[in-house]
């Protein structure tokens, strides 16, 4: 999925250069990096989810139904993140032909940055409610104590802020894939304690 991020949305710029979902970088997206990074992002938020399915295996001897919460909870984030990555799709293609029909037009990332937000926005609740479940069940003896940190907020926040501080053009390219690169994380370190 980051690779499918930068697929989409790197540019040759600072870290800090666009806001937090990187909405600015997508007038910039051609049809062709849409087209794949689109499809790709959408059978990749997919995909992520067995990785949500490993951590319900992993925590299901602390609490069954907790488990099965951060489960739901977390594939409801890439529900969210499927539909943010379809969109893309949509503005770049409509950006494109406004452009060369010569229309005066409102940014077309303007036109759908409201609904953009409401679909980021909904994916937070199941956010937050995985991380702090996840933190819940790593606080079992069963789990060494640096687990409960291994959570997707601390690790999606901490590699968001190192990507941010980046300068041209690695920033650019990195910034956009800081929550999936915080999601792999945890999964490869909840693959040490499994």
């Amino acid at each position: 999925m980051a690779i499918c991020d930068i697929i989409l949305l790197g540019q040759p710029v600072s870290g800090s250069y666009y806001d937090l979902s990187s909405f600015g970088a997508m007038e910039y997206i051609s049809p062709l990096r849409a087209n794949i990074g689109s499809t790709v992002g959408l059978f990749c938020a997919f995909f992520i989810c067995f990785g949500f399915w490993h951590l319900k295996r992993v925590f299901e001897p602390v609490n069954p139904k907790l488990a099965m919460l951060l489960f739901i909870s977390l594939c409801s984030v890439e529900f969210f993140g499927g539909a943010f990555h379809a969109a893309y799709y949509f503005i770049s293609n409509t950006h494109n032909m406004s452009a060369q029909a010569n229309f005066l037009y409102p940014s077309t990332v303007d036109n759908f940055k409201g609904h953009l937000e409401i679909l980021s926005y909904l994916g937070v609740p199941g956010f937050l409610i995985g991380t702090i479940l996840f933190f819940k069940l790593a606080l079992n003896k069963r789990f060494p104590a640096w687990f409960r940190y291994a959570n997707p907020l601390i690790l999606c926040g901490v590699i968001m802020l190192i990507f941010m501080v980046l300068p041209a053009p690695i920033g650019g390219y990195l910034k956009p894939t800081f929550v999936n690169l915080g999601l792999a994380s945890m999964f490869l370190l909840s693959l040490k304690t499994a």
